[in-house]
């Protein structure tokens, strides 16, 4: 389009057009961030039109004819319908897509949409930082899934004899996405492409790596944490000893002693060791008693499953013999 329409010019204003799309027959649909403008060129029974469609909405849905597409714009307060040629209808439908993620701050404004993709009930959408999900006969609504590549912890494919899955794990859960085997490679293709790109990594054994050696990295960190912990409960700097207590005899009491509290007397040593001695074999009295019980627990399992094996032998070979 070497100069658009004035009257679209006007409507459109200082905003930035995401998309010019030709449409036919000297009409045009531009696409902004916040709004799509529908541009009707002047005919034998119709005057020169420009419609706005703003993109804050609730739900984008699209209803598909032999010829024409209409595409619905719907909110709490009522729809518009936007019809367009099929032959245009996907461009159209993606391009007003993405202004509705922007607008709903789903994807921020900085951010690339690198595709988008339309499998009958599914739409897939790949950024630069996240893969969006949505299930259902609408394009979209607030009904979807964001998986950001940040917390991604795995990245898989498995590919079927119809379809190929697309396996995302974050945070140590798995998603599954399922994606026509036509369509599997490109899907492929833009994912790992966005992902890797992320994580400054060339494939997925790259990306598991990584993976692996920033939660080793974090399981460091927690152990540091915990000695710090066990340290400070140890070693109080804050501590002081009584107003009234002498520093000086302290030391020299321990010292005189040998470091030994002089209130425990050899008797006393004595009979605390005699009754230690006797809990520990106690204790092993009682978990070798549990042990044996164990033992014929298990003995009597393996008898009846002995049992029911050759139960099921014998009626496998009367089932052969045909009884």
């Amino acid at each position: 389009m070497d100069e658009l329409p004035e009257r679209l010019v006007e409507a459109v204003g200082d905003a930035t057009a995401i998309e010019l799309i030709d449409i036919g027959g000297g009409d045009i649909v531009a696409i902004t961030p916040a709004e799509t403008y529908c541009y009707r060129s002047e005919g034998l029974l119709s005057d020169e039109t420009v419609d706005r469609y703003p993109h804050d909405i609730d739900r984008l849905t699209t209803e598909a004819g032999r010829r024409k597409t209409t595409i619905h714009f719907e909110t709490i307060d009522g729809e518009r319908s936007l019809t367009v040629p099929g032959n245009v209808a996907d461009e159209v439908i993606e391009a007003i897509l993405k202004g509705v993620l922007r607008t709903a701050d789903v994807v921020d404004d900085g951010e690339t949409i690198q595709a988008l993709f339309r499998f009958s009930e599914l739409t897939l959408v790949v950024t630069e930082d996240q893969l969006l999900k949505h299930v259902g006969s609408a394009v979209w609504n607030d009904d979807y899934e964001a998986f950001a590549y940040e917390a991604l912890t795995d990245l898989d494919f498995e590919e079927g004899s119809v379809a190929t899955q697309v396996i995302v794990e974050v945070d140590g859960r798995r998603q599954r996405v399922k994606v026509p085997n036509e369509h599997a490679g490109r899907v492929r293709q833009e994912v790992q492409s966005a992902v890797f790109e992320y994580h400054d990594v060339s494939s997925l054994g790259g990306l598991r790596a990584e993976v692996r050696e920033e939660e080793d990295e974090e399981e460091s960190e927690a152990d540091e944490d915990d000695t710090d912990s066990e340290s400070s409960a140890v070693v109080d700097s804050d501590w002081s000893p009584p107003a009234d207590q002498d520093v000086t005899s302290l030391s020299e009491n321990k010292a005189s002693s040998g470091g030994t509290d002089e209130s425990i007397t050899g008797s006393d040593a004595e009979r605390n060791t005699d009754d230690a001695a006797g809990a520990t074999a106690a204790d092993v009295d009682a978990l070798a008693e549990q042990v044996d019980e164990l033992t014929e627990t298990v003995e009597r399992q393996s008898e009846l499953i002995e049992a029911q094996q050759e139960t099921l032998e014998k009626l496998v070979d009367e089932l052969r013999r045909g009884r």
